[in-house]
């Protein structure tokens, strides 16, 4: 599944996530429950992780070294 992660930028650069697009629909994130940087240790990799709230799913975005990212749909409790 292709899509896109709009960010909210600061001086930082992209920092918070605030939507993404899969087609041509955007879906708005209206909370960020959790934010970790998580390293692989396998590979030695780093990637950020975004426990999210997006439109009353929970979904968890994963930004990897490479710029691309993941996404995966979480079941509710």
């Amino acid at each position: 599944m292709k899509f896109e992660v709009k960010f909210h930028s600061g001086y930082k650069g992209d920092e918070t996530p605030r939507s993404v697009i899969m087609g041509e629909r955007e879906f708005k994130i209206e909370e960020i429950l959790e934010r970790k940087r998580v390293l692989d240790e396998k590979s030695g990799k780093r990637y950020e992780v975004f426990l999210c709230k997006m439109e009353g799913e929970m979904v968890k975005l994963e930004r990897y070294e490479s710029g691309e990212w993941g996404i995966s749909f979480l079941e509710k409790p």
